[in-house]
């Protein structure tokens, strides 16, 4: 084809345009909308695994978690190190944990719950427990004999669905703790906290220096957590710590994500199913809707082509028009997706994991906008193959 025939492709595809103005606006809503179906769901699931790991790394891990070789059972010389990596210039925070479990009692309800040891002032950047104190106050380096509990272990907090056994206590209560090396004692209810993470508010914190009260230990830790200005630094860090000579294991918070890898992959599974049924929506829809106008035009075809329009001109026009669509219609789905990302950046999702605010990546953008425009291509290929490729006396007396 010469450079005229494309400028008759042209003129075909905007005189069939602006001729069919509301086969043009169905045809772009269905893009839009399958556009919007498809990244919505997707941008959902993106910001809820987004805030699982973030209620994991502020929880549970820290950007990254140095622990115990396996032949460990505890870090030590934790003091010395928890001073130079907070050296290091870019950290954080820097928090060191004792974990353990006990046998918590009150009244006649009696059950087994883990237990973090924890330096409130380390750990106010370090984790959002501070920050997620629902009832009572947050502990105190100088607090003894009191702990800080998870909503989810108390009564109070419970689903109405929920005959999972819990604690009936409240702020100011005591609760009797038995611990593994059989000392038992009573503990004040200071607080409570909700972080929303059901992998945080299901455990007791307490002061860290009652570790070493209870099981006569030194200067040891089960896991020190960093926190770092980002994601995507835990190489560099990383690197810098073990500079400091630490031969322990040095553990980025993606290694600790087994569970919320799953919840998410399931989600992500479940995205694709219904972003592939969305595509083929639109491409079902692209495709009748082409049929039904091509059909109606057929005579017109018959004649074009008797007045010696080839047929590949005539095939280029209707191609051109569903690439229109197609990028008509991923633009204003763009621009309708672009709008209510900032509405819900503003007023994010209220789930029981926290706030949810939808994330769209570039690549899936991309992705999602060149997968329906070439679907749109195609939807509309096919049916105005077969029209061109018609007898010219077939088309236009309709044989």
């Amino acid at each position: 084809m010469n450079k005229n025939d494309f400028k008759v492709i042209a003129f075909l595809a905007y005189k069939n345009i602006v001729k069919s103005k509301s086969t043009f606006f169905v045809i772009v809503a269905v893009m839009a909308m399958s556009f919007l179906s498809i990244t919505f769901f997707a941008a959902i699931i993106d910001g809820l695994g987004y805030e699982f790991e973030e209620s994991m790394i502020e929880g549970l891990t820290g950007h990254l978690m140095i622990e115990p070789t396996e032949d460990n059972l505890h870090l030590e010389n934790v003091g010395i190190l928890v001073k130079n990596i907070k050296r290091i210039p870019g950290v954080v925070g820097v928090a060191p944990r004792l974990e353990s479990s006990v046998i918590a009692t009150h009244k006649n309800t009696e059950m087994g719950i883990p237990v973090f040891f924890i330096n409130p002032q380390d750990e106010l950047k370090v984790s959002n427990f501070h920050e997620s104190m629902v009832l009572g106050e947050y502990l105190s380096e100088k607090d003894t004999k009191v702990i800080i509990i998870g909503a989810d272990l108390i009564q109070a907090y419970a689903l109405e669905d929920d005959t999972q056994k819990r604690l009936n206590v409240n702020v100011g209560d005591t609760v009797r703790l038995s611990f593994g090396n059989g000392f038992v004692d009573d503990y004040k209810i200071k607080g409570i906290f909700k972080t929303g993470s059901k992998f945080s508010d299901d455990k007791v914190l307490i002061n860290y220096d009652e570790y070493n009260k209870i099981f006569h230990t030194g200067d040891v830790a089960s896991k020190i957590l960093i926190k770092l200005p980002e994601r995507g630094s835990e190489d560099y860090y990383k690197q810098k710590i073990i500079d400091l000579g630490v031969s322990d294991q040095i553990n980025p918070w993606q290694t600790k994500m087994g569970a919320v890898k799953q919840f998410v992959g399931s989600l992500q599974i479940t995205n694709q199913i219904t972003g592939f049924i969305g595509l083929l929506t639109a491409f079902a829809t692209i495709y009748i809707i082409i049929f039904i106008n091509v059909t109606n035009k057929r005579k017109q075809i018959g004649i074009l082509k008797a007045v010696g329009i080839k047929k590949q001109i005539i095939l280029g026009s209707y191609v051109l028009q569903s690439l229109i669509y197609g990028v008509v219609g991923v633009i204003i789905g763009n621009l309708v997706m672009q709008g209510l990302l900032l509405l819900l950046t503003m007023y994010p999702l209220n789930m029981p994991i926290g706030d949810v605010v939808p994330i769209l990546t570039t690549d899936r953008l991309i992705t999602t906008s060149v997968t329906l425009i070439f679907a749109s291509i195609i939807a509309g290929f096919f049916p105005s193959k077969k029209a061109a490729d018609d007898n010219i006396l077939d088309a236009i007396f309709g044989g």
